[in-house]
């Protein structure tokens, strides 16, 4: 039995033996050793009860280096205070606080905010920080514990909260001019001024079944009553379409790692054309052979034109893995019958292998507008047939950030 837990033990002995020996002063100190120790096992056990421990982001999503407010409260709502406590918040590597010193962590990845202080009865104190990031991801913030005793120090006492917010950090985006593309038509003009696509939501009719008929034109209700094949006709739509393709390989082998700052040009190259893209009205879509965190998926977000959809994208940007999820030309080859003809299809690439060379040459055959933003000069020498090729990135340090 530790010695702490034997208070009440030893206080009840002395106030017996010296209630029983006519000795009240033995007795007295034997009583006032049992009530503390009593008391302060009670007030160890209750400590936690009604405290909360609350932090808030006011923002969930921020560009690099934007600042963002972050508040931490504590609330005793009860009649027994802490007289002190220490709380310790993770937080993710790469954010930092302004004005604080993180406290070290043994688990890799993170690092400690740390407050140290008394709260008294129905109270409530509330800290302000500043966070910030200059790494794009998905920064954690949390798990959270806290620690305290009783009066006298004798029953430390912790408590865990593992709820985990996460800080969204968007790469950084740069205008078309400062990667080296011009800010007006950078993929060239549109054959005929607004391209004319099918749109799949507006069906204005019927048809006979024709050789090359795509399956999913196919109604096959309509088929079933009349006995014949007959295919669905869909009204013209004026939406161009703009599709995204991140080569997230940064070396020929996967088991060779990668190099960081070639990810994170790849990352901020895609992030510009998407930016771009969505204020030039396009219908923008993702594809990357990156994952997503603690996700056994690659990034897939079809073309769109929703409100929301510049955020998603780079949402997905600011999230994305170096882990690969298989090479990209492979998820081309299942993404290519749902592309729309004529789409405008841009590959980010810092290593073009062959077989991403051979996806890419397909899909200009098969009639689309297929652009190559290289990031370095290795994937810029790759010479593919009908597939236009630009070097970009080269005055990253000095483009300025869209905020």
């Amino acid at each position: 039995m530790p010695f702490r837990d034997s208070w009440p033990f030893i206080g009840g002995l002395l106030f017996v033996v010296g209630f029983g020996a006519g000795l009240p002063l033995v007795a007295l100190v034997g009583l006032g050793v049992m009530v503390i120790g009593l008391g302060s096992r009670w007030w160890a056990n209750h400590l936690f009860d009604r405290v909360r421990l609350r932090r808030r982001l006011a923002e969930r999503r921020v560009f690099q280096g934007e600042a963002v407010a972050f508040t931490v409260e504590l609330e005793n709502r009860k009649l027994l205070p802490l007289p002190w406590f220490e709380w310790r918040l993770a937080l993710g590597e790469h954010l930092r606080v302004a004005g604080e010193q993180l406290a070290a962590s043994a688990v890799p990845g993170l690092h400690y905010l740390v407050r140290r202080g008394a709260a008294g009865w129905y109270s409530l104190e509330r800290w302000q920080f500043t966070l910030s990031s200059e790494r794009r991801g998905y920064h954690p913030v949390g798990p959270a514990s806290m620690r305290s005793s009783d009066l006298i120090g004798a029953w430390p006492s912790r408590t865990e909260d593992d709820e985990v917010d996460h800080l969204i950090v968007y790469p950084r985006v740069y205008r078309l001019p400062e990667l080296g593309l011009p800010a007006e038509r950078p993929f060239g003009d549109v054959r005929g001024g607004e391209r004319i696509f099918e749109d799949p939501l507006r069906i204005a009719g019927l048809r006979e079944y024709r050789p090359g008929d795509p399956l999913r034109r196919i109604d096959w209700k309509a088929t079933a009553r009349s006995g014949e094949l007959r295919s669905r006709v869909y009204e013209p739509s004026a939406t161009r379409q703009l599709y995204v393709l991140l080569n997230v390989d940064t070396l020929e082998h996967a088991w060779e790692g990668y190099i960081s700052d070639e990810l994170e040009r790849l990352v901020s190259v895609a992030a510009s054309v998407i930016t771009w893209a969505a204020g030039a009205r396009y219908a923008v879509g993702l594809l990357a052979n990156g994952a997503y965190p603690d996700a056994d998926r690659p990034i897939r977000l079809p073309p769109s034109r929703a409100r929301d959809q510049h955020a998603r994208l780079l949402e997905a940007l600011a999230v994305i893995q170096p882990l690969t999820m298989g090479d990209l030309a492979g998820a081309i080859r299942r993404e290519s019958g749902r592309l729309e003809r004529g789409s405008t299809i841009v590959a980010v690439a810092a290593l073009v292998p062959q077989a991403l060379a051979d996806a890419l040459e397909r899909l200009a055959n098969e009639g689309h507008r297929v652009h190559l933003l290289a990031t370095t000069d290795r994937a810029a020498r790759a010479d593919i047939p009908g597939v236009q090729s630009a070097r970009v990135g080269g005055a990253f340090q000095a483009a300025e950030v869209l905020v």
